[in-house]
Protein backbone atom coordinates (compact mmCIF):
# COMPACT_ATOMS: atom_id res chain seq x y z
CA UNK A 1 0.00 0.00 0.00
CA UNK A 2 1.26 3.47 -0.44
CA UNK A 3 1.70 5.74 2.29
CA UNK A 4 -0.21 8.52 3.43
CA UNK A 5 2.06 10.99 2.38
CA UNK A 6 2.76 9.48 -1.27
CA UNK A 7 -1.04 8.80 -1.88
CA UNK A 8 -2.18 12.58 -0.73
CA UNK A 9 0.44 13.87 -3.01
CA UNK A 10 -0.15 11.82 -6.02
CA UNK A 11 -4.01 12.85 -5.67
CA UNK A 12 -3.10 16.66 -5.13
CA UNK A 13 -0.80 16.71 -8.11
CA UNK A 14 -4.02 14.76 -10.61
CA UNK A 15 -6.92 17.55 -8.83
CA UNK A 16 -4.19 20.05 -9.47
CA UNK A 17 -3.94 18.99 -13.02
CA UNK A 18 -7.09 19.31 -14.12
CA UNK A 19 -8.14 22.20 -11.16
CA UNK A 20 -5.78 24.77 -11.73
CA UNK A 21 -5.22 24.13 -15.43
CA UNK A 22 -9.33 24.98 -15.93
CA UNK A 23 -9.24 27.83 -13.42
CA UNK A 24 -6.02 29.23 -15.03
CA UNK A 25 -8.12 29.33 -18.21
CA UNK A 26 -11.12 30.51 -16.71
CA UNK A 27 -9.61 33.38 -14.72
CA UNK A 28 -8.22 34.86 -17.39
CA UNK A 29 -11.45 35.23 -19.28
CA UNK A 30 -12.71 37.57 -17.30
CA UNK A 31 -11.13 40.76 -18.68
CA UNK A 32 -12.84 39.16 -21.99
CA UNK A 33 -16.10 39.25 -20.41
CA UNK A 34 -15.59 42.81 -19.10
CA UNK A 35 -14.56 44.29 -22.61
CA UNK A 36 -17.35 42.54 -24.51
CA UNK A 37 -19.97 42.67 -22.25
CA UNK A 38 -21.45 46.16 -20.43
CA UNK A 39 -21.72 45.93 -16.08
CA UNK A 40 -25.45 45.41 -16.45
CA UNK A 41 -25.23 42.20 -19.41
CA UNK A 42 -22.73 40.85 -17.03
CA UNK A 43 -24.56 41.09 -13.67
CA UNK A 44 -27.05 39.09 -15.81
CA UNK A 45 -25.13 36.67 -17.61
CA UNK A 46 -23.42 36.14 -13.37
CA UNK A 47 -27.29 35.91 -12.02
CA UNK A 48 -27.90 33.21 -14.52
CA UNK A 49 -25.04 31.17 -13.99
CA UNK A 50 -25.45 31.57 -10.14
CA UNK A 51 -28.73 30.20 -10.58
CA UNK A 52 -27.59 27.28 -11.99
CA UNK A 53 -25.53 26.06 -9.41
CA UNK A 54 -27.73 25.65 -7.38
CA UNK A 55 -31.07 24.34 -9.48
CA UNK A 56 -28.78 21.66 -11.15
CA UNK A 57 -27.23 19.72 -8.40
CA UNK A 58 -30.85 19.91 -7.05
CA UNK A 59 -32.20 18.85 -9.82
CA UNK A 60 -30.07 15.81 -9.67
CA UNK A 61 -30.44 15.32 -6.01
CA UNK A 62 -27.12 15.89 -5.64
CA UNK A 63 -26.85 11.84 -6.55
CA UNK A 64 -22.74 12.69 -7.79
CA UNK A 65 -21.50 13.22 -4.37
CA UNK A 66 -23.07 9.78 -3.45
CA UNK A 67 -21.56 8.33 -6.09
CA UNK A 68 -17.88 8.93 -5.32
CA UNK A 69 -18.59 8.31 -1.49
CA UNK A 70 -20.58 5.11 -1.92
CA UNK A 71 -17.91 4.05 -4.42
CA UNK A 72 -14.99 4.56 -2.01
CA UNK A 73 -16.40 1.59 0.12
CA UNK A 74 -14.13 -1.56 0.61
CA UNK A 75 -17.22 -3.55 -0.89
CA UNK A 76 -18.65 -1.10 -3.23
CA UNK A 77 -19.92 -2.45 -6.40
CA UNK A 78 -19.23 -0.03 -8.70
CA UNK A 79 -21.37 -0.89 -11.85
CA UNK A 80 -24.24 -0.56 -9.73
CA UNK A 81 -23.65 3.08 -8.11
CA UNK A 82 -22.94 4.04 -11.58
CA UNK A 83 -26.65 3.05 -13.10
CA UNK A 84 -27.95 4.94 -9.69
CA UNK A 85 -26.77 7.96 -11.02
CA UNK A 86 -27.36 7.76 -14.73
CA UNK A 87 -31.65 6.74 -13.48
CA UNK A 88 -31.46 9.83 -11.50
CA UNK A 89 -30.24 11.76 -14.61
CA UNK A 90 -32.89 10.81 -16.50
CA UNK A 91 -35.45 11.92 -13.73
CA UNK A 92 -33.98 14.95 -13.62
CA UNK A 93 -34.81 16.01 -17.34
CA UNK A 94 -38.22 15.67 -16.32
CA UNK A 95 -38.00 17.47 -13.45
CA UNK A 96 -36.07 20.22 -14.81
CA UNK A 97 -39.19 20.86 -17.68
CA UNK A 98 -41.39 21.24 -15.10
CA UNK A 99 -39.13 24.47 -13.64
CA UNK A 100 -39.27 26.47 -17.26
CA UNK A 101 -42.58 27.97 -16.10
CA UNK A 102 -40.77 29.16 -13.04
CA UNK A 103 -38.26 30.77 -14.63
CA UNK A 104 -40.80 33.11 -16.57
CA UNK A 105 -42.07 34.55 -13.40
CA UNK A 106 -38.24 36.45 -13.29
CA UNK A 107 -38.26 39.71 -15.12
CA UNK A 108 -34.62 39.48 -14.47
CA UNK A 109 -34.07 35.95 -16.58
CA UNK A 110 -37.65 35.43 -18.72
CA UNK A 111 -36.14 36.05 -21.56
CA UNK A 112 -33.72 33.29 -21.01
CA UNK A 113 -35.85 30.12 -19.90
CA UNK A 114 -34.73 27.83 -22.62
CA UNK A 115 -31.52 28.19 -22.46
CA UNK A 116 -31.67 28.02 -17.96
CA UNK A 117 -33.30 24.52 -18.89
CA UNK A 118 -30.68 23.11 -20.77
CA UNK A 119 -28.05 24.52 -19.02
CA UNK A 120 -28.83 22.72 -15.91
CA UNK A 121 -29.07 19.37 -18.00
CA UNK A 122 -25.86 20.18 -19.00
CA UNK A 123 -24.22 20.59 -15.67
CA UNK A 124 -26.05 17.71 -14.19
CA UNK A 125 -24.49 15.11 -16.59
CA UNK A 126 -20.70 16.59 -16.62
CA UNK A 127 -21.19 16.74 -13.10
CA UNK A 128 -22.65 13.21 -12.76
CA UNK A 129 -20.19 11.05 -15.41
CA UNK A 130 -17.05 13.09 -14.00
CA UNK A 131 -18.39 12.33 -10.30
CA UNK A 132 -18.41 9.08 -11.94
CA UNK A 133 -14.87 8.95 -12.92
CA UNK A 134 -13.59 10.42 -9.11
CA UNK A 135 -15.79 7.09 -7.94
CA UNK A 136 -13.65 4.65 -10.12
CA UNK A 137 -10.66 6.35 -8.84
CA UNK A 138 -10.14 7.72 -12.34
CA UNK A 139 -8.61 10.69 -11.12
CA UNK A 140 -6.01 11.60 -14.22
CA UNK A 141 -9.58 11.07 -16.04
CA UNK A 142 -11.45 13.78 -14.17
CA UNK A 143 -8.78 16.00 -13.91
CA UNK A 144 -8.28 15.70 -17.82
CA UNK A 145 -12.26 16.41 -18.05
CA UNK A 146 -11.91 19.10 -15.90
CA UNK A 147 -9.96 21.09 -18.22
CA UNK A 148 -11.78 19.95 -21.44
CA UNK A 149 -14.44 21.69 -19.71
CA UNK A 150 -12.98 24.54 -19.20
CA UNK A 151 -10.93 25.26 -22.36
CA UNK A 152 -14.11 24.34 -24.89
CA UNK A 153 -15.82 26.63 -22.33
CA UNK A 154 -13.31 29.50 -23.59
CA UNK A 155 -13.16 28.17 -26.75
CA UNK A 156 -16.99 28.55 -27.15
CA UNK A 157 -17.19 32.24 -25.89
CA UNK A 158 -14.26 33.37 -27.65
CA UNK A 159 -16.17 31.85 -31.17
CA UNK A 160 -19.97 33.28 -29.55
CA UNK A 161 -19.07 36.64 -27.73
CA UNK A 162 -16.10 37.77 -29.96
CA UNK A 163 -16.69 36.36 -33.58
CA UNK A 164 -20.52 36.41 -33.30
CA UNK A 165 -21.72 38.73 -30.85
CA UNK A 166 -23.90 36.89 -29.11
CA UNK A 167 -23.95 38.62 -25.99
CA UNK A 168 -25.77 36.86 -22.98
CA UNK A 169 -27.42 34.27 -25.21
CA UNK A 170 -23.89 33.01 -26.17
CA UNK A 171 -22.23 33.33 -22.79
CA UNK A 172 -24.80 30.55 -21.56
CA UNK A 173 -24.50 28.71 -24.94
CA UNK A 174 -20.76 28.34 -24.43
CA UNK A 175 -21.14 26.72 -21.42
CA UNK A 176 -23.42 24.70 -22.12
CA UNK A 177 -21.98 22.91 -25.31
CA UNK A 178 -18.96 22.77 -23.02
CA UNK A 179 -20.70 20.72 -20.64
CA UNK A 180 -22.29 18.75 -22.28
CA UNK A 181 -19.23 17.76 -24.58
CA UNK A 182 -17.43 17.00 -21.23
CA UNK A 183 -20.04 14.77 -20.10
CA UNK A 184 -19.25 12.71 -23.60
CA UNK A 185 -15.65 12.67 -22.99
CA UNK A 186 -16.67 11.09 -18.73
CA UNK A 187 -19.16 9.05 -20.01
CA UNK A 188 -17.35 7.46 -22.75
CA UNK A 189 -13.58 6.90 -20.95
CA UNK A 190 -15.85 5.61 -17.69
CA UNK A 191 -17.74 3.22 -19.62
CA UNK A 192 -20.60 4.06 -17.99
CA UNK A 193 -23.22 3.05 -20.38
CA UNK A 194 -21.67 -0.06 -20.39
CA UNK A 195 -22.63 -0.27 -16.84
CA UNK A 196 -25.75 0.87 -17.23
CA UNK A 197 -26.71 -1.66 -19.78
CA UNK A 198 -25.47 -4.92 -18.36
CA UNK A 199 -26.48 -4.25 -14.86
CA UNK A 200 -29.81 -4.34 -12.53
CA UNK A 201 -30.95 -1.51 -10.13
CA UNK A 202 -30.34 -2.28 -7.15
CA UNK A 203 -33.53 -0.18 -5.19
CA UNK A 204 -31.96 -0.88 -1.66
CA UNK A 205 -28.60 0.80 -2.56
CA UNK A 206 -30.41 3.57 -4.49
CA UNK A 207 -32.80 4.35 -1.38
CA UNK A 208 -29.17 4.63 0.47
CA UNK A 209 -27.51 6.56 -1.55
CA UNK A 210 -30.62 9.01 -2.15
CA UNK A 211 -31.12 8.87 1.47
CA UNK A 212 -27.08 10.51 1.67
CA UNK A 213 -27.76 12.56 -0.97
CA UNK A 214 -31.11 14.03 0.17
CA UNK A 215 -29.52 15.98 2.92
CA UNK A 216 -27.52 17.37 0.31
CA UNK A 217 -29.83 19.16 -1.70
CA UNK A 218 -30.39 21.47 1.29
CA UNK A 219 -27.19 21.70 1.95
CA UNK A 220 -26.24 22.70 -1.75
CA UNK A 221 -29.27 25.42 -1.07
CA UNK A 222 -27.75 26.54 2.03
CA UNK A 223 -24.15 26.77 0.16
CA UNK A 224 -25.83 28.42 -2.30
CA UNK A 225 -27.29 31.58 -0.14
CA UNK A 226 -23.77 32.04 1.47
CA UNK A 227 -22.01 32.38 -1.69
CA UNK A 228 -24.71 33.93 -4.60
CA UNK A 229 -27.68 34.71 -2.50
CA UNK A 230 -26.14 38.18 -1.87
CA UNK A 231 -25.85 38.42 -5.58
CA UNK A 232 -29.20 38.35 -6.14
CA UNK A 233 -30.00 40.68 -3.47
CA UNK A 234 -27.38 43.51 -5.03
CA UNK A 235 -29.22 42.92 -8.25
CA UNK A 236 -32.59 43.50 -6.28
CA UNK A 237 -31.63 46.53 -4.24
CA UNK A 238 -28.89 48.18 -5.76
CA UNK A 239 -28.99 47.24 -9.86
CA UNK A 240 -27.69 44.70 -12.04
CA UNK A 241 -24.48 47.03 -13.02
CA UNK A 242 -23.36 46.82 -8.47
CA UNK A 243 -23.61 42.90 -9.10
CA UNK A 244 -21.48 42.93 -11.97
CA UNK A 245 -18.96 44.79 -10.33
CA UNK A 246 -19.48 42.16 -7.03
CA UNK A 247 -18.97 39.35 -9.22
CA UNK A 248 -15.36 40.88 -10.38
CA UNK A 249 -14.17 41.14 -6.76
CA UNK A 250 -15.20 37.46 -6.00
CA UNK A 251 -12.59 36.76 -8.76
CA UNK A 252 -9.38 36.96 -6.91
CA UNK A 253 -10.69 35.95 -3.12
CA UNK A 254 -11.88 32.58 -4.43
CA UNK A 255 -8.47 30.99 -5.92
CA UNK A 256 -7.83 30.66 -2.26
CA UNK A 257 -10.62 28.42 -1.61
CA UNK A 258 -10.13 27.34 -5.72
CA UNK A 259 -6.48 26.41 -4.70
CA UNK A 260 -6.38 25.34 -1.62
CA UNK A 261 -10.34 22.90 -2.79
CA UNK A 262 -7.67 21.23 -4.91
CA UNK A 263 -6.07 20.08 -1.80
CA UNK A 264 -9.32 19.12 -0.24
CA UNK A 265 -10.40 17.16 -3.15
CA UNK A 266 -7.37 15.08 -2.95
CA UNK A 267 -7.61 15.00 1.12
CA UNK A 268 -10.92 13.61 0.67
CA UNK A 269 -9.86 9.80 -0.17
CA UNK A 270 -6.78 10.04 2.68
CA UNK A 271 -9.68 11.06 5.24
CA UNK A 272 -11.46 7.94 4.30
CA UNK A 273 -8.54 6.03 4.33
CA UNK A 274 -7.12 6.58 7.41
CA UNK A 275 -10.68 6.33 9.43
CA UNK A 276 -9.82 3.93 12.14
CA UNK A 277 -6.33 4.61 11.98
CA UNK A 278 -4.20 4.75 15.27
CA UNK A 279 -2.99 7.84 14.74
CA UNK A 280 -6.17 9.36 12.91
CA UNK A 281 -6.09 12.46 15.24
CA UNK A 282 -2.58 13.02 14.71
CA UNK A 283 -2.12 13.41 11.37
CA UNK A 284 -5.31 14.95 10.63
CA UNK A 285 -4.08 17.72 12.84
CA UNK A 286 -0.35 17.74 10.99
CA UNK A 287 -2.19 18.36 7.50
CA UNK A 288 -4.69 20.80 8.79
CA UNK A 289 -1.75 23.04 10.54
CA UNK A 290 0.28 22.93 6.96
CA UNK A 291 -3.20 24.00 4.91
CA UNK A 292 -3.75 27.02 7.99
CA UNK A 293 -0.31 28.34 6.89
CA UNK A 294 -0.66 27.74 3.51
CA UNK A 295 -4.51 29.65 3.51
CA UNK A 296 -3.10 32.21 5.47
CA UNK A 297 -0.08 33.08 3.36
CA UNK A 298 -2.34 33.02 0.20
CA UNK A 299 -4.84 35.37 1.54
CA UNK A 300 -2.32 37.89 3.28
CA UNK A 301 -0.63 37.94 -0.45
CA UNK A 302 -3.45 37.97 -2.85
CA UNK A 303 -4.86 41.62 -0.64
CA UNK A 304 -1.42 42.75 -1.27
CA UNK A 305 -1.49 42.47 -5.33
CA UNK A 306 -5.34 42.97 -5.37
CA UNK A 307 -5.11 46.50 -6.41
CA UNK A 308 -2.23 46.71 -8.69
CA UNK A 309 -3.46 43.67 -10.40
CA UNK A 310 -7.28 44.61 -11.00
CA UNK A 311 -5.91 47.51 -12.35
CA UNK A 312 -4.03 45.91 -15.48
CA UNK A 313 -6.50 42.54 -15.32
CA UNK A 314 -10.33 43.92 -15.51
CA UNK A 315 -11.64 47.47 -17.77
CA UNK A 316 -11.71 50.77 -15.58
CA UNK A 317 -15.60 50.64 -14.53
CA UNK A 318 -14.82 47.42 -12.81
CA UNK A 319 -11.75 48.49 -10.86
CA UNK A 320 -13.69 50.12 -7.57
CA UNK A 321 -14.21 45.92 -7.09
CA UNK A 322 -10.78 46.36 -4.76
CA UNK A 323 -12.68 47.70 -1.95
CA UNK A 324 -15.30 44.84 -1.31
CA UNK A 325 -12.19 41.81 -1.82
CA UNK A 326 -10.72 42.40 1.66
CA UNK A 327 -14.45 40.72 3.08
CA UNK A 328 -14.26 37.78 0.36
CA UNK A 329 -10.68 37.14 1.13
CA UNK A 330 -10.91 36.77 5.00
CA UNK A 331 -13.92 34.79 4.67
CA UNK A 332 -12.63 32.02 1.95
CA UNK A 333 -9.49 31.53 4.24
CA UNK A 334 -11.99 30.34 6.96
CA UNK A 335 -13.95 28.78 4.26
CA UNK A 336 -11.07 26.47 2.92
CA UNK A 337 -10.65 25.54 6.85
CA UNK A 338 -14.07 24.43 7.44
CA UNK A 339 -13.94 23.02 4.17
CA UNK A 340 -11.45 20.75 5.52
CA UNK A 341 -13.00 19.69 9.07
CA UNK A 342 -16.04 18.51 7.28
CA UNK A 343 -13.82 15.98 5.51
CA UNK A 344 -15.03 13.87 9.08
CA UNK A 345 -18.54 14.24 7.80
CA UNK A 346 -17.94 12.84 4.40
CA UNK A 347 -16.06 9.77 6.09
CA UNK A 348 -18.69 8.90 8.40
CA UNK A 349 -21.63 9.52 6.14
CA UNK A 350 -23.03 12.13 7.77
CA UNK A 351 -24.80 14.35 5.49
CA UNK A 352 -26.97 16.13 8.44
CA UNK A 353 -23.28 17.78 9.79
CA UNK A 354 -23.06 19.39 6.08
CA UNK A 355 -26.49 20.50 6.10
CA UNK A 356 -26.71 21.54 9.39
CA UNK A 357 -23.45 23.94 9.56
CA UNK A 358 -24.41 24.93 6.30
CA UNK A 359 -27.97 25.84 7.19
CA UNK A 360 -26.71 27.85 10.18
CA UNK A 361 -24.59 30.23 7.96
CA UNK A 362 -27.27 30.46 5.49
CA UNK A 363 -29.36 31.88 8.07
CA UNK A 364 -26.22 34.46 9.51
CA UNK A 365 -25.62 35.51 5.51
CA UNK A 366 -29.61 36.02 4.66
CA UNK A 367 -30.35 37.89 7.89
CA UNK A 368 -27.55 40.16 7.26
CA UNK A 369 -27.89 40.65 4.07
CA UNK A 370 -31.49 42.21 4.79
CA UNK A 371 -29.63 44.08 7.31
CA UNK A 372 -26.41 45.06 5.46
CA UNK A 373 -27.56 45.54 1.94
CA UNK A 374 -30.03 48.71 1.90
CA UNK A 375 -27.59 50.51 4.52
CA UNK A 376 -23.76 49.80 3.49
CA UNK A 377 -25.23 48.33 -0.51
CA UNK A 378 -22.46 46.17 -1.59
CA UNK A 379 -19.87 46.29 1.34
CA UNK A 380 -23.08 44.81 2.88
CA UNK A 381 -23.03 42.13 1.24
CA UNK A 382 -19.45 41.54 1.16
CA UNK A 383 -19.10 41.65 5.31
CA UNK A 384 -22.21 39.20 5.31
CA UNK A 385 -20.58 37.17 3.43
CA UNK A 386 -17.62 37.35 5.17
CA UNK A 387 -19.06 36.39 8.77
CA UNK A 388 -21.34 33.59 7.39
CA UNK A 389 -18.41 31.85 6.12
CA UNK A 390 -16.56 32.69 9.43
CA UNK A 391 -19.49 31.68 11.53
CA UNK A 392 -19.24 27.87 9.53
CA UNK A 393 -16.00 27.34 10.44
CA UNK A 394 -16.23 27.88 14.05
CA UNK A 395 -20.10 25.57 13.98
CA UNK A 396 -17.58 22.97 12.22
CA UNK A 397 -14.48 23.44 14.50
CA UNK A 398 -16.86 22.55 17.59
CA UNK A 399 -19.23 19.75 16.01
CA UNK A 400 -16.58 17.97 14.18
CA UNK A 401 -14.96 17.39 17.50
CA UNK A 402 -17.50 14.11 18.05
CA UNK A 403 -14.74 12.28 15.36
CA UNK A 404 -11.44 14.74 15.22
CA UNK A 405 -10.78 17.23 18.43
CA UNK A 406 -9.33 19.74 15.60
CA UNK A 407 -6.23 22.33 16.90
CA UNK A 408 -6.37 26.05 16.65
CA UNK A 409 -4.35 27.26 19.57
CA UNK A 410 -1.24 27.29 17.51
CA UNK A 411 0.91 30.46 16.28
CA UNK A 412 0.25 29.20 12.72
CA UNK A 413 -3.69 30.11 13.45
CA UNK A 414 -3.18 32.56 16.21
CA UNK A 415 -0.82 35.00 14.30
CA UNK A 416 -1.71 34.45 10.81
CA UNK A 417 -5.49 35.37 11.40
CA UNK A 418 -3.72 38.38 13.28
CA UNK A 419 -2.00 39.11 9.87
CA UNK A 420 -4.47 38.73 7.55
CA UNK A 421 -6.85 41.12 9.55
CA UNK A 422 -4.00 44.05 9.30
CA UNK A 423 -3.41 43.76 5.92
CA UNK A 424 -7.17 44.25 5.53
CA UNK A 425 -7.47 47.39 7.19
CA UNK A 426 -4.14 48.47 5.39
CA UNK A 427 -5.85 47.78 2.04
CA UNK A 428 -8.16 50.86 2.46
CA UNK A 429 -4.99 52.97 3.27
CA UNK A 430 -4.90 54.28 -0.74
CA UNK A 431 -1.13 55.10 -1.08
CA UNK A 432 1.94 54.36 -0.92
CA UNK A 433 2.27 54.53 2.62
CA UNK A 434 -0.76 52.13 2.77
CA UNK A 435 1.27 49.62 -0.37
CA UNK A 436 4.51 50.06 1.79
CA UNK A 437 2.84 48.58 4.88
CA UNK A 438 1.35 46.16 2.73
CA UNK A 439 3.94 44.80 1.48
CA UNK A 440 5.62 44.44 5.34
CA UNK A 441 3.04 42.83 6.40
CA UNK A 442 3.21 40.01 3.29
CA UNK A 443 6.68 39.73 4.74
CA UNK A 444 6.38 39.08 8.33
CA UNK A 445 3.48 36.37 7.08
CA UNK A 446 6.95 34.88 4.61
CA UNK A 447 8.95 34.72 7.54
CA UNK A 448 6.49 33.06 10.62
CA UNK A 449 5.47 29.98 7.68
CA UNK A 450 8.60 30.18 6.22
CA UNK A 451 9.22 26.01 7.15
CA UNK A 452 6.24 25.52 5.26
CA UNK A 453 6.66 27.93 2.11
CA UNK A 454 10.57 27.24 1.83
CA UNK A 455 9.70 23.21 2.53
CA UNK A 456 8.05 22.81 -0.89
CA UNK A 457 10.43 24.84 -2.52
CA UNK A 458 13.13 22.19 -1.54
CA UNK A 459 10.96 19.43 -2.29
CA UNK A 460 10.31 20.98 -6.21
CA UNK A 461 14.05 21.31 -6.53
CA UNK A 462 14.72 17.75 -5.15
CA UNK A 463 12.47 16.20 -7.28
CA UNK A 464 14.19 18.49 -10.50
CA UNK A 465 17.93 17.27 -9.40
CA UNK A 466 17.22 13.62 -9.05
CA UNK A 467 15.51 13.46 -12.71
CA UNK A 468 17.86 15.52 -14.14
CA UNK A 469 20.21 13.31 -12.66
CA UNK A 470 19.04 10.24 -13.77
Amino acid sequence: MESRNKYLAKNTLIFTIGNFGSKFIAFFLVPLYTNVLRTEEYGVADLITTLCAVIAPALILNISEAIVRFSLDKDADRAVITKIGIRIFEISIILGIVLIPVYNLFSSVRDYSIYIFVYNIAIGASTIFLYDLRGKELLLQYSIGSVILTLTSALFNILFLVVLDWGIQGYISAFILANFLTAVYAAVVGRSFKDYSKTKINIEKMKEMVSFSAFLIPNTFMWWIMNSSDRVMVTAMVGNAANGIYAISYKLPTLISTLTGIFNQAWGYSAIRENGAKDESEYNNAVFKSLISIAMLMGVGLITIMKPFLNIYVEKSYYVAWKYTPFLVIGCVYLTLGTFMSSTYNVHKDSKGFLLSATIGAVVNIGLNFLLIPKFQVYGAAIATCISYIVVFLFRYFHTRKYICFNIKNKEFIIGTVLLLSSSVIMFIDNYIGLTLQILILAITMIVYANYWTAVLRGIINKFMKRKVD
